[in-house]
């Protein structure tokens, strides 16, 4: 005589089969997540630095100093917007487009509101907000800040990227992060206390992970440094997968 499953075994079986599946594919799909904004971003922060290698060996000057050149050139009416030099930046990148029309710069409300806010809260100033905004040939966005020249600082301007464009979920920390140039041609995490401005680079975890955790009310300007070493600013895990998990 043959053994076989009952209809009710066989029911009950699929409902456990069921039960791990709705508790691990949620988990998958959060690594996943994580996994290819974490690629994202290394690619992003791998080709700024490369294209401000690309600059320096092009016109000898790393891009600071030439933002800040170009700046005392400039009457104070047109000095604080940062698309003259932004646009030369981009030009080491493949496929650039320039937006154009309502909503073309970041701080315009049509821009701000679809691509450059928080909990789809208008916000008047954002931590790049000077020039028009770009788009590379895979999607990604670019804004670029005041130029650095008029801040007590050793680096700047400050560059904004959204790692995968158009693409929800457009946070801050979670797709869209927040770059400076330093003085010896690099493009770093910016870590300064202030979001809008270019302030002096905080110097401890602790006083970095201030401005980038998960209660966060306002930009959180600061996620980059985290999103690169892979740390949780809380301390709790990594970044790309427990930090992020739910945002």
């Amino acid at each position: 005589m043959k053994k076989a499953f009952t209809l009710a075994e066989t029911l009950i079986t699929l409902g456990i089969i069921g039960v791990v599946a709705a508790m691990t594919i949620p988990v998958l799909n959060n690594h996943l997540r994580g996994k290819k904004l974490q690629s994202q971003f290394m690619k992003t922060y791998s080709e700024l630095n490369q294209a401000a290698r690309n600059f320096y060996a092009q016109t000898d000057m790393p891009f600071r100093d030439y933002q800040d050149s170009i700046a005392e050139d400039k009457s104070d009416s047109t000095i604080w917007d940062s698309t003259e030099s932004l646009k030369l930046f981009m030009s080491y990148f493949k496929g650039v487009s320039q937006a154009t029309g309502l909503g073309s710069r970041a701080y315009d409300t049509k821009y701000n509101i679809k691509n450059l806010n928080i909990n789809n809260k208008f916000i008047d100033s954002y931590p790049c907000d000077r020039s028009i905004v770009f788009t590379d040939m895979v999607g990604r966005d670019y804004v670029m800040d005041d130029v650095a020249v008029y801040y007590n600082v050793d680096f700047g301007p400050k560059i904004c990227v959204d790692i995968n464009g158009k693409n929800k979920p457009n946070k801050w920390g979670v797709d869209r992060f927040v770059f400076v140039f330093t003085e010896d041609n690099a493009v770093i995490p910016y870590t300064g206390r202030e979001a809008y401005n270019l302030s002096k680079n905080l110097t401890t975890d602790t006083e970095i992970a201030q401005y980038c955790n998960s209660s966060m009310t306002n930009i959180a300007h600061t996620c980059a440094y985290f999103a690169l070493k892979n740390k949780s600013p809380d301390g709790k895990g990594d970044y790309w997968y427990d930090f992020l998990r739910g945002k």
